[in-house]
């Protein structure tokens, strides 16, 4: 029994001893093929100065003084950056609008009483129960004109499954916008600005040849990158959900989301849509 022991527990050990070999030599592959890849790595500069890192991003394409009428708001935040950060003394030129009514809106998105509340005290003005759609039909905005209409990333937000319907439900949206805002525009050099992500079903949508179809030219495209406007906070058209819905603007990280202007032209004035465009903008 003592010899039968002692060759288990040889054996025992032997095994031990290839284990921790096979181990080392494993681990020693690894190591090499992570040093490999670090140095194969580009080198990614990391801009950690706020100005330094504006300076990449396009002009913020809205002026003070402009007249500024923004609908399908949500939580107003976008408003409230305008208000805030840009226009400031001026901000009674900005009218922001959405079509929840207050009780609705304040409970959709929990930070949008806090957004109204700056907007009104910078001076702007903002109207619930609006329907882009039929901006007619809103008494505060009779006789009123506009510089600027801002639609950023429309949805009809119906939960619609399938893809054709949900495509054309989203197609009328902005058709419907486009014809309701003309009456409101200020001049022929007054735009429409419509801001969405890119990729599928965005991209399906033809927004530029919808607006094309109702007489409007595309001036510029331009890149949208949330950091353009401080206090700015990306909301879902169904609202905020827990355990649903991200906070700050998390659903646009690593997405391209562009924001496409047009504007109306005179009658018998013809201009290249590739006109007007910098450096910062998207080529089509």
């Amino acid at each position: 029994m003592p010899k039968v022991k002692s060759k288990l527990k040889s054996s025992l050990l032997r095994l031990q001893q290839e284990k921790q070999l096979r181990d080392k030599h494993a681990a020693a592959i690894a190591n090499a093929e992570a040093k490999l890849k670090s140095v194969n790595k580009p080198k990614v500069k990391r801009i950690k100065n706020v100005e330094e890192r504006q300076k990449q991003f396009p002009p913020v394409p809205y002026k003070q003084g402009e007249r500024i009428l923004l609908v399908g708001e949500g939580n107003f935040s976008f408003a409230r950056s305008l208000c805030e950060h840009m226009f400031k003394e001026c901000s009674h030129t900005i009218t922001a609008t959405t079509n929840d009514t207050e009780a609705v809106a304040y409970e959709k998105y929990t930070d949008a009483r806090a957004h109204v509340s700056v907007i009104r005290e910078y001076g702007g003005v903002v109207i619930f129960e609006v329907d882009a759609t039929q901006l007619d039909k809103c008494k505060p905005l009779k006789k009123r004109t506009f510089d600027k209409i801002v639609f950023n990333f429309p949805h009809v937000g119906l939960g619609i499954k399938h893809q054709s319907r949900n495509i054309l439900a989203n197609q009328t949206l902005i058709q419907q916008f486009l014809q309701s805002s003309l009456a409101f525009l200020s001049s022929s050099s007054s735009e429409i600005h419509i801001t969405l992500k890119t990729g599928v079903p965005y991209d399906d949508w033809q927004v530029k040849r919808i607006a094309k179809a109702l007489g409007y030219v595309t001036k510029e495209t331009i890149r949208f990158y949330p950091e353009m406007y401080p206090s700015y906070e990306h909301r879902r058209t169904i609202g905020f959900k827990d355990n649903v819905s991200v906070g700050g603007n998390k659903e646009l990280e690593d997405k391209r989301c562009n924001t496409i202007m047009f504007w109306r032209e005179k009658e018998g004035h013809i201009r290249n849509e590739g006109d007007h465009k910098n450096n910062n903008s998207d080529s089509e």
